[in-house]
């Protein structure tokens, strides 16, 4: 039996976290979770996830430190597991990002991990194999505190758009013994600026069960969509700037000014909720443009939303994306590098500019036009948008 330690920051709606979760539910299917002792750290364990992880996988609790590092100032955790070098640890970041001038040269994780390094114990037991499963502190912490024969280490987007410090990263980089990422885009950004571990670095795609997904949207309709006649318009994304809901907001507004009747409905939550409900109210669109949080089960909505939007600045490889193809929905989505790794203009959806003018004017026209709709649901009907095949290839990275 292969020991195998894996870490992600926590488990909510995010692509790792259900990439991981599908991971845990395609080697279940393969009748193989006896060849493994699977050790899962979650540093903040929370999300909707969270209880749908497997009983064969063993969930262990973070060391104090690390969770303390993980977990936001005010969070109940803090309150309920006090630690005073915890405390020390968060008074010392706060420092370092107010004081420190090296500190600047950083990206957020990487400020967060220098200066909480040395506070973090090593983990005492040794593993076959040590699977950082989200780029940031989660590969660091595999790196200097875990004791593996092969350690992995995880890019779930583009590297270049995520600014991390470059000499910070090739410190890592060179202690790993294999690099994966989720799409060719994401592997060309990386090997781009690290060109030298090029052999390193492979694909695998985040795993999407069609069946699953299928038999879990039929479980309800959504009382939002549910007697509604209007057109039905739905997007999923963590309320941040890289899902672009400013350019969904605005395409909202010209679709109203148009005297359009439809539902927008959001599924997700994140750090930009306030600035978005702000700009909500500001283009008079609160009616109609709905921020409903967190949902334990997506696929309702997608299934019978008639069109589904992803306005984002820029993505890995976007599971939700694949989840719509394999529900057979009318797909608008914007010109982020990897999107053409998911559609093809035209023929599985339509691919536009980040602006809300064209954003609007492509719901308008798959509206409008009920032929071209039809026509990219007969083309998802040909396509096997589930890669149910790829958990062979998670399989080989843990030989």
């Amino acid at each position: 039996m292969k020991e195998v330690f894996i870490i992600i920051t926590d488990m909510g709606s995010g692509g790792a976290q259900k990439s991981l979760l599908s991971f845990f539910q395609a080697l279940e299917r393969t009748g193989k979770t006896n060849d493994y002792n699977i050790d899962l750290v979650v540093v903040n364990p929370k999300g909707i996830f969270m209880n749908q992880i497997p009983d064969y996988v063993n969930v262990i609790q973070a060391q104090k430190t690390l969770a303390w590092m993980g977990v936001e100032s005010g969070d109940e955790y803090l309150k309920n597991n006090f630690s005073l070098l915890g405390l020390y640890g968060k008074i010392k970041f706060g420092i370092n990002k107010k004081f420190n001038p090296w500190y600047t040269k950083l990206n957020s994780e990487q400020k967060l991990w220098a200066s909480w390094n040395t506070l973090i114990p090593n983990v005492k037991k040794k593993y076959d194999i040590a699977i950082s499963y989200l780029n940031g502190y989660p590969n660091y912490y595999v790196i200097d505190k875990v004791q593996a024969n092969k350690k992995v280490l995880w890019i779930h987007n583009e590297y270049q758009k995520l600014k991390y410090n470059i000499n910070y990263d090739e410190i890592y980089y060179n202690k790993c013994d294999e690099i994966i990422t989720i799409s060719k885009e994401c592997l060309d950004s990386f090997t781009e600026i690290f060109p030298q571990h090029k052999n390193k670095i492979s694909v695998l795609e985040n795993i999407s069960l069609s069946s699953d997904i299928i038999d879990k949207s039929k479980s309800f309709v959504p009382e939002e969509f549910e007697n509604y006649a209007g057109l039905k318009l739905l997007s999923i994304g963590r309320l941040n700037e890289q899902k672009g809901f400013d350019f969904a907001i605005e395409a909202a507004k010209i679709l109203l000014d148009k005297g359009m009747d439809f539902k927008w409905l959001i599924l997700g939550e994140g750090p930009d909720r306030k600035k978005l409900e702000s700009l909500i109210n500001e283009k008079g669109i609160e009616k109609c443009f709905l921020l409903l949080g967190i949902k334990d089960n997506p696929y309702p909505y997608i299934r019978y939303t008639d069109i589904f939007l992803q306005t984002s600045r820029f993505e890995g490889k976007s599971i939700v994306l694949d989840e719509a193809k394999i529900l057979l929905k009318p797909i608008v989505v914007t010109n982020y590098p990897t999107v053409y790794d998911s559609i093809e203009n035209g023929i599985t959806g339509t691919i536009v500019n980040m602006d809300g003018n064209e954003i609007a004017e492509a719901v308008i026209d798959i509206e409008n036009n009920s032929e071209k709709a039809e026509q990219y649901i007969e083309n998802l009907k040909k396509m096997n948008s589930g890669n149910e095949s790829e958990i062979q290839k998670y399989m080989s990275i843990m030989l």
